[in-house]
């Protein structure tokens, strides 16, 4: 009898303690996620792209303004910035626009026979012991265009314009094809 009482005892004390364990064994129903893979449609918008134009909302210390027909271009790494609402914002000088310096990221060209400068989208042509921004010349092939080249479709081609010139895409870079007039 004294072994049964200690039997109950045991299976009693087992039976309370065991009370988490068991609500923690209890099996739930089991639910499958399938995964259906789907192909998304992406917009790719080639044509008529804009690139935000840069600007800058203070200029570098030490920039001066070249005045050109009353407009004063703030020159800073090769692109010229003019002041509009409060901030700067990149622009092309005009034709005729003279430098003494060429920018540091200018390269050289050669084009039917003609030498120019090319930096930043802007041809320069050097006189005496200045360099005269000109129209970009039909033929010239240059490595890189800016950020600020636009695709546009041209007659069918897809081309950039950039600074009144439309280049087009060949193995060695990119082609200036035409002038836009202005």
């Amino acid at each position: 009898m004294k072994n049964i009482k200690y039997g109950i005892a045991v299976f009693l004390m087992a039976f309370l303690f065991s009370g988490y364990q068991a609500e923690a064994q209890v099996r739930r129903p089991v639910v499958k996620t399938v995964r259906v893979s789907k192909k998304t449609k992406r917009k790719v918008r080639r044509h008529n792209r804009r690139v935000r134009r840069r600007t800058l909302r203070r200029l570098p210390a030490g920039s001066r303004a070249v005045i050109f027909r009353n407009v004063s271009y703030y020159p800073v790494r090769g692109m010229y910035f003019v002041a509009r609402r409060g901030v700067y914002v990149r622009a092309f000088p005009p034709r005729g626009f003279r430098l003494r310096v060429l920018p540091t990221s200018a390269i050289t060209l050669h084009v039917r026979g003609e030498k120019y400068s090319y930096a930043d989208g802007i041809f320069y042509q050097g006189t005496n012991d200045e360099y005269e921004i000109v129209d970009p010349p039909v033929g010239a092939v240059v490595n890189e265009l800016p950020e600020d080249a636009e695709e546009i479709d041209f007659k069918g081609v897809s081309v950039y314009e950039l600074n009144n010139a439309l280049y087009e895409a060949v193995e060695d870079g990119y082609e200036v094809m035409d002038l836009l007039e202005d």
